[in-house]
C-alpha cells in the first residue's frame, strides 16, 4: 500500500473521529434506531430515478462524440465506476467506467471528466447559494469566493492543449490518443447546447437529491430547521475533495458543523450524511460490485 493511500486513511479516519468527538452517540444511536422506516423506503424510490439521470448526462456525453451504447449498459457500467469511486480519495475511481466500453479510452475519458466538470460547477453554484443564504458569516463567504476561484484555475489548466498535452506526456500517451484526447475535450467544450444540456439535467438530479434529503430528515426527525436540506450541496460538494476515501470523515464533519450553525444537534448533522452516503453512493456502489463479480471485471483495453 503506498503512502499517499495511507494518508488518505489516516485522514478519513481523523476526521471521522473528530466528527464523531462533536456528537452524542447516545442520542445519534437513539435518532437513528427510532427513524421513521417508511420515510426511509420511501427515500430508496429515489435512487433509480437520479441513476437515470445520470445515465441520461452521460449518454448525452457519449453521443456527442459520436458513441451509442444502450441506456442498461450504461447504467450496469456508471454503477461499476460508483463502486471504484467508493475506494478511491474524491470518487477518482470512476474514470474505471471508461475501460468497460468497447471505444477508444481517448474519447471515452473526457466524456467522464466533463460529466464531473458540470456536477462540480451545479455544486459551486448550489453551495454558493446556501452559503449566502444560510450561513452569515464573513469566513464562508471567503470559502465561497476561494471555492469559485479554484474551480476556474483547475478548469483553464483542463482546457490548455499545451498543459494537457504535458500532463499526458508524462504518462506516457502516445500522440494519437492525446491528440484524440484533446480534441474530444474541446468537442465537448465547444458544443455550447449541449453544455446547457448537461447543466439542466445536473439541476434536475441535485433537484430531486434535495427532495430526497428532505425525506431523509423528516425520518430522522419530524421538526427540523425547513433550511437544514440545502446544506445538502456543500455537503456532496466537500465529498468530492480527495483528502479522504470516498469524501468519508471530512463529509461527516463539515455536515455537523453546517447543522450547528443553523442550531440543529450535531446527532442530526452526522446521521444525516451517514444516510445520504448509504443511499447516494453506497448501495449503487455495491449493486455496482455485484455487476462485477458477475463478470463485469473484464476491463475492455
Amino acid at each position: 500500500m503506498n503512502k499517499k493511500y495511507l494518508v488518505k486513511i489516516f485522514a478519513t479516519i481523523l476526521l471521522f473521529s473528530l466528527a464523531i468527538f462533536k456528537l452524542n452517540i447516545l442520542e445519534m444511536l437513539n435518532m437513528l434506531a427510532n427513524s421513521n422506516i417508511v420515510l426511509i423506503t420511501i427515500s430508496l424510490f429515489f435512487i433509480p430515478i437520479l441513476y437515470s439521470i445520470r445515465v441520461l448526462k452521460w449518454d448525452v456525453l457519449l453521443r456527442s462524440v459520436g458513441l451509442d451504447y444502450s441506456r442498461i449498459t450504461l447504467f450496469r457500467v456508471l454503477l461499476i465506476g460508483m463502486f471504484y469511486g467508493l475506494i478511491t480519495p474524491g470518487k477518482s475511481g470512476e474514470i474505471i467506467r471508461a475501460y468497460y466500453l468497447d471505444s477508444e479510452k481517448s474519447i471515452t475519458i473526457p466524456t467522464i471528466i466533463w460529466d464531473k466538470i458540470i456536477d462540480i460547477f451545479v455544486l459551486i453554484i448550489l453551495s454558493v447559494i446556501s452559503i449566502l443564504f444560510l450561513f452569515y458569516e464573513t469566513k464562508l463567504y471567503f470559502v465561497a469566493i476561494f471555492l469559485i476561484v479554484i474551480f476556474f484555475f483547475v478548469l483553464g489548466i483542463f482546457l490548455n492543449k499545451k498543459i494537457t498535452c504535458y500532463f499526458l506526456s508524462l504518462i506516457n500517451i502516445n500522440e494519437n490518443s492525446t491528440k484524440q484526447f484533446i480534441e474530444t475535450i474541446h468537442v465537448i467544450k465547444n458544443d455550447k447546447m449541449l453544455l446547457l444540456k448537461l447543466f439542466t439535467l445536473s439541476i434536475f438530479y441535485y433537484s430531486f437529491a434535495i427532495i430526497m434529503s428532505e425525506v431523509l430528515l423528516k425520518a430522522l426527525r419530524s421538526e427540523i430547521n425547513p433550511y437544514a436540506v440545502f446544506i445538502l450541496p456543500i455537503i456532496v460538494l466537500v465529498g468530492n475533495i480527495p483528502i479522504t476515501i470516498s469524501g468519508l470523515g471530512l463529509r461527516e464533519y463539515i455536515s455537523v458543523i453546517s447543522f450547528g450553525i443553523l442550531g440543529e444537534s450535531a446527532a442530526i448533522g452526522f446521521s444525516f450524511s451517514i444516510l445520504i452516503f448509504l443511499t447516494i453512493t453506497l448501495i449503487p456502489g455495491l449493486i455496482g460490485y455485484i455487476f462485477i463479480m458477475k463478470g463485469g471485471n473484464k476491463f475492455k483495453i
